[in-house]
């Protein structure tokens, strides 16, 4: 199965910019999928994180993911097996897009942090790697 994944470097993540429609009410930041991330979203979830705890610590043969904080602050960690990228995550108008084959951790930076995930995919459990060392061997094996 991994022989015949499409892989991107850690060049392919990309930080999404949303517009913010303010007025006296307050905001609206509205996430247009085909638009905005150039795909159908398939799943959504959200992970409510408490200070200084990790999460993620996987990455995915096939799904593409976003990540949006809706509240708090995420530090996210990113790598290919050979380059690296983190960023911080504490505002909504801002999406994080993580490729298919690149290992992801989130590091909650503040109490009641919520990030909100798009997938490109339906959950399957045999879509995960969750051991690192075979995720360095898997991609250094497809390319």
């Amino acid at each position: 199965m991994l022989n015949s994944i499409i892989m991107d470097g850690i060049n392919a993540i990309e930080l999404i910019d949303l517009n913010i429609n303010k007025d006296e009410r307050g905001a609206l930041i509205a996430i247009q999928f085909q638009k905005h991330l150039n795909l159908s979203i398939e799943r959504s979830f959200l992970v409510f994180g408490k200070k200084h705890f990790t999460r993620g610590n996987h990455a995915h043969i096939e799904c593409n993911q976003f990540l949006c904080c809706i509240s708090g602050s995420c530090e996210v960690k990113c790598d290919d097996g050979e380059d690296s990228f983190s960023q911080i995550l504490s505002d909504p108008s801002k999406i994080l897009k993580i490729p298919n084959m690149i290992w992801s951790t989130q590091k909650y930076l503040s109490e009641n942090t919520i990030l909100i995930v798009f997938c490109d995919l339906d959950y399957s459990e045999k879509d995960y790697i969750r051991d690192y060392d075979y995720f360095i061997k898997a991609r250094k094996n497809s390319s």
